[in-house]
């Protein structure tokens, strides 16, 4: 199937159309990104978004939730974030940022569009949604790294008396009965919560064995990702075993002033406690899974998944011709799922599908002469 690469690059979309040059699945930050680069290389595309509205997850974040890059660092191509240079935005600033960037470069989002499937259509491709089908030459698959709540299995041994939420759940402090409110997972977003939870409740916090190096936040007046910056770091492949780093943990202190505690990894719960690796038992108010995500990829073509569901790629150049990922974890650099960082990943797919698009408008006819 060939797309005509002459549609207008900044034709308004409204509706679906039955054919574009490239579908952007995804409205989050990639494929805002990605939608930016085509547009400034004439490349027709459209954005199709499952939410009601750009920022939608986002939006959906607890309430006092911060970046722990700063301003300066969470920017998209072409837009800096309106804050201070030093300012660590909250996810209602950043929603409006997301919001203002679509507006600003008329990029086409559709929303209240997700994509049920997406099939290999020739040479090109075929996207299904409840508002119908598009074809499209190529596709950007920019569904992000978050989809699915993950919740371990031994949850469901947990007494339904006792509250549970997960991270995506969360909004804020008075949504947890008062008593003792387990904490488990000790990433960043666990971390946060676990701080905030600790000004009006008695929380305990489950670490896991791998151990996370902690980062502040600054070094010697310098925004850590300043430094991590021109040192490389966040240019250079990452090992996908290595854990996150903590960035501005507040843990130490507060577990020091006796404002929180401490235990190892939860492997089980029994009625209504919950069990600790070293066999100590923990009775919880309430739980909050900070367990991270899962993400379903039942939708695409099986062409485009390996034995274990997951997408081939490689470094975000899919299996099959005209595909590409973004804002996957850690998919080439340790920025590859970070809103100030994305640009990289996507300016690189978006030279790609210029280059493959040209090549499809040069091809010769028959008789030898450009079409």
């Amino acid at each position: 199937m060939r797309i005509d690469q002459a549609d207008p690059a900044r034709r308004p979309t409204s509706t679906l159309p039955a054919e574009v040059p490239v579908a952007v699945i995804g409205a989050g930050q990639s494929g805002l990104a990605a939608a930016y680069y085509l547009r400034q290389a004439g490349i027709g595309c459209v954005l199709l978004d499952a939410g009601s509205e750009v920022g939608e997850t986002w939006q959906r974040r607890w309430e006092s939730l911060k970046l722990f890059t700063s301003a300066q660092f969470s920017g998209l191509p072409g837009l800096p974030f309106p804050a201070a240079g030093a300012h660590y935005p909250g996810k209602d600033e950043v929603v409006a940022y997301l919001r203002e960037y679509a507006e600003r470069f008329e990029l086409p989002v559709l929303t209240d569009h997700r994509v049920l499937s997406l099939r290999r259509d020739g040479d090109g491709y075929l996207l299904s949604t409840a508002h119908g089908d598009c074809r499209a030459g190529q596709v950007v698959i920019a569904t992000g790294a978050f989809g699915r709540a993950r919740v371990p299995d031994f949850a469901a041994a947990l007494s339904p008396d006792v509250p549970t939420l997960h991270t995506s759940e969360y909004q804020g402090a008075g949504q947890v009965p008062p008593g003792t409110v387990v904490v488990v997972g000790d990433g960043n977003s666990g971390r946060q919560i676990a701080a905030e939870l600790s000004e009006t409740h008695s929380v305990v916090l489950s670490c896991s064995e791998a151990v996370s190096p902690p980062l502040p936040q600054t070094v010697v007046g310098r925004d850590m990702f300043w430094w991590m910056s021109v040192l490389g770091v966040m240019s250079l492949p990452v090992d996908m075993r290595a854990p996150d780093p903590i960035v501005g943990d507040r843990v130490p202190e507060l577990v020091a002033a006796g404002r929180m505690r401490t235990v190892g990894r939860i492997t089980g719960a029994d009625g209504a406690e919950l069990l600790v690796a070293d066999g100590e038992r923990v009775k919880p108010s309430a739980v909050i899974w900070a367990t991270g995500y899962r993400t379903d990829w039942s939708w695409l073509d099986p062409e485009m998944l390996d034995e274990d569901g997951q997408p081939r790629h490689t470094e975000g150049t899919g299996v099959l011709p005209g595909s590409h990922y973004l804002g996957l974890y850690r998919m080439r650099t340790r920025g590859s799922a970070l809103i100030g960082f994305v640009g990289r990943d996507a300016e690189r797919a978006a030279a790609a599908i210029t280059a493959a698009a040209h090549t499809t408008t040069a091809a010769p006819t028959a008789e030898g002469e450009p079409s």
